[in-house]
This record gives C-alpha cells, structure tokens and sequence, in this order.
C-alpha cells in the first residue's frame, strides 16, 4: 500500500548504493570479473606487497616490519586534512580499534586478499566492543558513539538523536568518496567481559553521516543497528553481507544495496528501519532499496533459535519511512506478512507517505498470498522501475567504483 502526508518527519541525504550479484547466490554475492584494485590488494612477498597499487599508497600490518603503520586508525589520522586522494592498503590481520574518517578527500581503503571477488575470503578483520544500554542512557550518550568505523565529518554530524527529527541539521561535509573493499567489520557488544550474542543496545559496524561513501567485498556484523546511513550521507554496498537481529539497517536517507547478503542472527523489530521527508530536507531522494540480494539465517544464529517466519521486511522509524525490495532471494526467515507497522498503540502509517514494496521476490519466504498489503505493496514492473540507481541518485553518482561494480 502507498503512503503519504506528513506527521513524523525525519532527515534525507544518505544514499548506500550495493551492486548486484547473480540471481543465483555464488562466489560470495558477487560477479566473477575485474576488480579495480585486485593486483594491489593480492599477497606479496615481503617488501613488495605496494607493488600494483596506486603511488602513495600508504601499507598498514600488524606483522610486516615494512609497513609504515600497525593499526588502520593511526594510518587515517597521517593523512592530510585536504581534498586530495589517498589510498590505505591493511595487511592480513584483526584490528582492534575504532575508525574515524573525517577528511573531504578522497580515500580508498583496501583489504588484503587473494580473492576480492568472494567476500568470504577476506582476511582483515575490523572490530570493537561498544553499545548504547538504552536502560542507563544518559542525556550526553548517542548511537554515535558506539560505532567501530565513522565517515562523517565531526561528531556532531554524526549524531542520531532522538524524536522524528532527529539531531539538528549540520553546515559541513565530509569525505566527498570513501571506498573501502574487502574488509570485516564487526561491533561485538561485550557484557560482564565476554563476547554477548544477543541485542544489548545499538551498537553500530558502520556509520556514514554528511558523506559520499561506497563498499565492495565488505561485510558488516552486529545484532542491533548494525549499520546506520545518516543526514547527507550516500552508501553504495556492493556484494558483502549485513548481520543483524533488530533494525540492523536504519536511517535517515537513501540506501541502496546490491547483491548484499542480509543475515538474520534473530528477528527483533525489523530488517530496515528507516525515515524520510522530503518537507524539512529537500528532494525526495531518501529511502533504503535492496536489489538483487538475499534474505538468510546468519551462519552463527544460535542453532536453538527458530527463526522460520520471524524477520520482517522492514518497519517505519517514522511515517515518511520508504523500504524497496526488488528481485531478492527470500528465504524461511521471511515473515509471511513481509513489512510491519512500527508497534501496534504508535504504527507510524500515512496512506501515500509511508511506502513498502517488493518485486521479483523468490524463494520459501515469499508468500504473496500472506502478505499484509495495507502496510506493503506487491509492485508492477512498472512501479518498480521507478527505483534504480540513477533515478535515486539523479545519475550515476561518480563515487561510486563501476570497474568493480556491475549495476544492473
């Protein structure tokens, strides 16, 4: 069903753009091909692992007496604080750390790999342990700050902040094209000193507010609000995965994900979470798409939990909230009904405001006959082409890397 009218209204401007895989799930989610980076990102021998990659590439490892830096954070903060272009190339390893690109210059991030197109393969792992405990949540305590990698330009621009509007709008914007390729990143909320494998709070892998910034080969991995794409932010995900169990895509702006694995750890809340208005912010470009991409039980779901017929599609963070699912391989998870109001006393629906839809859905999740159409609509391929990458961008954004990307 089509939704509009406004009532909760929230920010615009972020856009996460995800290239798509095969219909049929392989390699990963990604198309067998050329990748941009693919001889530079490749193991060497030592004191020639530069070799192939962009001049000035600057090589980050936690074991090469070689590499000009042991951590990936340290690495960032050497670059200048200009609009130049730079490049990071991290080394096989587990980096411990948070990550905070502030810089307007271009910056390429580059995992080490022998196999950029199969994002099981990677080999450098991202990871913090942090969350928000929503019971003790202080009045100077966001979502913000617990996230393992922030592109934004500030910590202001970053924040969520609460109500339908959200944090106050910001005049600055940061990098103008991050890219990063064949990284884990993973925020793995700690509680009495071990590892919890259940929702704690919000405790983000990826934040991007107020920048343009794209991924390939990357995955993603929490259980509440794994990634949040906030006010002026653009994300472009190609092939990789998303884990979560509540929420765990949610935000302000527009979203596009291509060829993505999204992996269910439980069935909290929903899938998306997302606002939108085109009233307070400007061109109606907000929006969370999913194309091409897949809906599964995460590999390390406790084996105790039946997920069949839990995970919604997505649920309205507000009533301007916009969820497109095109040509996704839905598996048992699926909840019959699809998209759900936000909670039974508040659903956050305004008839021609508030839009979910799907086309070319497949699979055991997908049941047409069971999904509830007053809160989402099974689209023509007419309505549906609507939706692509260019008509949500106005154009083919030039942030995004299509000599890695296959964007159909």
């Amino acid at each position: 069903m089509r939704f509009s009218t406004l009532i909760w209204t929230v920010g615009l401007g972020a856009a996460i753009l995800c290239q798509a895989a095969p219909t049929k799930r392989n390699n990963g989610g990604q198309n067998k091909g050329t990748t941009t980076y693919a001889d530079c990102q490749r193991p060497k021998p030592q004191g020639q692992q530069l070799s192939s990659c962009p001049n000035g590439t600057v090589y980050v490892s936690q074991t090469d007496p070689q590499s000009s830096f042991g951590s990936i954070h340290d690495a960032v903060l050497s670059l200048p604080d200009d609009d130049s272009q730079q490049w990071i190339l991290v080394g096989e390893g587990n980096y411990h750390e948070v990550v905070n690109v502030t810089r307007r210059g271009p910056l390429t991030i580059m995992g080490m790999t022998e196999d950029p197109q199969d994002y099981k393969k990677n080999l450098v792992k991202l990871w913090y342990s942090s969350f928000i405990n929503q019971t003790t949540q202080t009045s100077s305590q966001d979502n913000a700050d617990a996230v393992v990698l922030t592109v934004s330009p500030n910590r202001a621009a970053s924040l969520i902040g609460v109500g339908p509007a959200g944090a106050p709008l910001q005049p600055e914007f940061g990098n103008v094209d991050f890219r990063l390729y064949n990284v884990d990143v993973a925020n793995r909320a700690t509680v009495n000193g071990k590892e919890f494998p259940g929702q704690t709070g919000p405790s983000a892998a990826l934040l991007v507010a107020y920048a343009n910034a794209s991924t390939y080969g990357s995955t993603f991995a929490s259980y509440q609000d794994t990634l949040f794409c906030g006010r002026n932010g653009s994300l472009f995900a190609y092939g990789g995965e998303v884990k979560g169990g509540t929420d765990f895509l949610y935000g302000f702006g527009t979203a596009w994900f291509e060829g993505v694995t999204m992996a269910n750890r439980e069935c909290r809340g929903a899938i998306t979470a997302w606002k939108g208005s085109s009233f307070l912010y400007g061109p109606d470009t907000f929006g969370v798409y999913q194309s091409n991409g897949w809906v599964v039980r995460a590999d390390d779901a406790l084996p105790d939990v039946d997920l069949t017929g839990s995970c919604a599609l997505g649920r309205p963070w507000n009533n301007a909230s916009r969820s497109i699912y095109k040509n996704t391989y839905m598996s048992e998870v699926v909840l019959p009904a699809g998209f759900i109001e936000w909670q039974s006393t508040e659903p956050r629906l305004v008839p021609n405001l508030t839009f979910f839809g799907e086309y070319g859905s497949y699979g055991p999740g997908y049941k047409p006959d069971q999904r509830n159409q007053t809160v989402g609509a099974l689209l023509t391929e007419e309505e549906a082409n609507q939706y692509t990458v260019e008509k949500v961008f106005g154009g083919m954004p030039s942030w995004i890397d299509l000599g890695t990307a296959t964007i159909k």
